[in-house]
C-alpha cells in the first residue's frame, strides 16, 4: 500500500499555518518553507496561478505579490509562453559567500542541529508508543522514496517526508510543527554549504529508527533517533571547517 506522496499541485498549506502572517508575506514564507524542505525542488512547476491562489484561499493579486519578491530571491523563474509558468530555480552560489555565510552562522547551524536532536529523539519516543498502522505506512514509503532517489532533491524530499513522518507519528501536533521549522531554518544556510547528502548512511539511520518505532521500543526510537542526528551534526561541523578555511 502507497500514500500518496505531495508534488507541487498537491502543496498542503494547512500545514503552514498561512493565517499567522496576513497578506503575501504568508505566501512567500510558506513557499521557502515548502523549498526547503525538499517539497518543492528545482524544475518543479507550481500550479496555475488561479488554482494556487484557490488552493491557497488567497487573491491572485496577493499571490503575484508573494511570486514577484520569490522571483527577485531567485528561488522561482517565471516564464511566459504557451509551457510557461512559475518554476522552482536551483539557487547559483557564490564561493565567497559561501566561506562568509559559514563564518557568520556557523553557531547557528550547530546550535538548531542540537535543538533538532532533542526534539526529534523526543519525538521518536512519543511515536513508538503512539503510532498507528498508517503512520508506519508513511514512514515505511519514505524509505522506499529515499532508496529508490536518483538525485540530491529526490533525497531532500524523502528526507523531509520519514522525519515530518515520525513527528507525526508522535500525535503532538505543537512538537511536529516545530520539527518542520527547525528542518527549514537548519536546511537553508546549509544548502549555501554545499552539503553532501549521504544517502546510504541516512537509509540505514532511517531503518533503525523505523525498526524500533514499530516495535514499540521506546527507548530505542529515541536513542536511534539521537545516534541519527547526532552523526548529522558531525557532518556539518566539518563540513562548516572546510568551507571556512581559507583558499590559499
Amino acid at each position: 500500500m502507497n500514500t500518496p506522496r505531495r508534488g507541487p499541485d498537491g502543496l498542503d498549506p494547512d500545514q503552514a499555518n498561512l493565517r499567522a502572517v496576513p497578506g503575501y508575506r504568508a505566501i512567500v514564507d510558506y513557499l521557502h518553507r515548502e523549498i526547503a524542505l525538499g517539497q518543492l525542488r528545482p524544475g518543479d512547476r507550481l500550479p496555475p496561478e488561479r488554482r494556487l491562489a484557490e488552493q491557497l484561499g488567497v487573491a491572485r493579486e496577493t499571490l503575484r505579490q508573494a511570486l514577484r519578491i520569490l522571483e527577485g530571491s531567485g528561488q522561482i523563474v517565471v516564464r511566459r509562453g504557451a509551457k510557461g509558468g512559475a518554476f522552482v530555480q536551483e539557487s547559483i552560489l557564490n564561493p565567497e559567500r559561501i566561506r562568509e555565510e559559514a563564518r557568520e552562522r556557523a553557531d547557528e547551524i550547530r546550535h538548531l542541529a542540537e535543538f533538532r536532536t532533542v526534539i526529534e529523539a523526543g519525538a521518536a519516543r512519543l511515536a513508538a508508543e503512539r503510532r498507528t498502522e498508517a503512520d508506519l505506512v508513511r514512514m515505511e514509503q519514505a524509505q522506499a522514496d529515499l532508496s529508490s532517489a536518483e538525485s540530491v532533491h529526490d533525497s531532500r524530499r524523502a528526507d523531509t517526508d520519514f522525519h515530518l513522518a515520525v513527528a507525526a507519528a508522535a500525535g503532538n501536533p505543537a512538537l511536529a510543527s516545530a520539527i518542520a521549522d527547525a528542518r527549514v531554518r537548519m536546511l537553508s544556510p546549509i544548502d549555501l554549504l554545499s552539503y553532501r547528502f549521504e544517502k546510504h548512511s541516512t537509509c540505514q539511520a532511517h531503518a533503525q529508527v523505523l525498526h524500533a518505532i514499530r516495535d514499540g521500543d521506546i527507548e530505542l526510537a529515541a536513542t536511534a533517533m539521537t545516534s541519527h542526528l547526532a552523526n548529522t551534526v558531525r557532518e556539518f561541523e566539518l563540513l562548516v571547517r572546510e568551507v571556512s578555511t581559507p583558499t590559499t
